[in-house]
């Protein structure tokens, strides 16, 4: 059989939108997993895989990018960027999203419709980049233990 190599690193070409998506993932993913009283965080835990610093300096490694400039990352930071949305996408559909609607809804002082909509696309972003990730590493035997820890989510 023959063994398929997989890059240590990819270059993607920064650009606002993809900056200001980043900071919005990564500012829910520190909230929801600072709520340790809610299922999902705590099996997400028990799994480990929630890094809280990894996902912050990878957002910083996005906000202090120049847009319209070629960024770097690892193997590592990809699937960290991968379990960040999966993770951030999940909480949405659970009680610690709901938490997470009403304070950001409060604190940023916007409706429930504009709430949803910033939601709604995000999560269509997230979509389209997950399944970009999952095409790209879906044979890396590295992508696939990352991906059976999220799935044991679902038991």
């Amino acid at each position: 059989m023959e063994r398929k190599v997989f890059k240590d690193s990819i270059e993607i070409t920064v650009t606002n939108e993809l900056k200001l998506f980043i900071r919005s993932m990564a500012a829910s993913y520190q909230f929801i997993f600072q709520q340790e009283k809610y299922d999902l965080v705590q099996r997400a835990m028990l799994i480990d895989l929630v890094d809280r610093n990894g996902v912050g300096l990878l957002a910083n490694k996005f906000a202090t990018s120049v847009t319209g400039e070629k960024l770097e990352l690892s193997k590592e930071e990809i699937y960290l960027l991968y379990t960040m949305m999966e993770l951030v996408c999940r909480s949405f559909l659970c009680d610690v999203g709901d938490d997470y609607k009403a304070i950001a809804m409060k604190v940023n002082k916007v409706t429930e419709d504009r709430f949803n909509e910033v939601r709604n696309l995000e999560l269509k972003i997230a979509q389209t980049l997950i399944q970009q990730i999952r095409r790209d590493f879906i044979d890396d035997p590295d992508f696939e233990e990352v991906n059976d820890r999220i799935e044991l989510l679902d038991h």
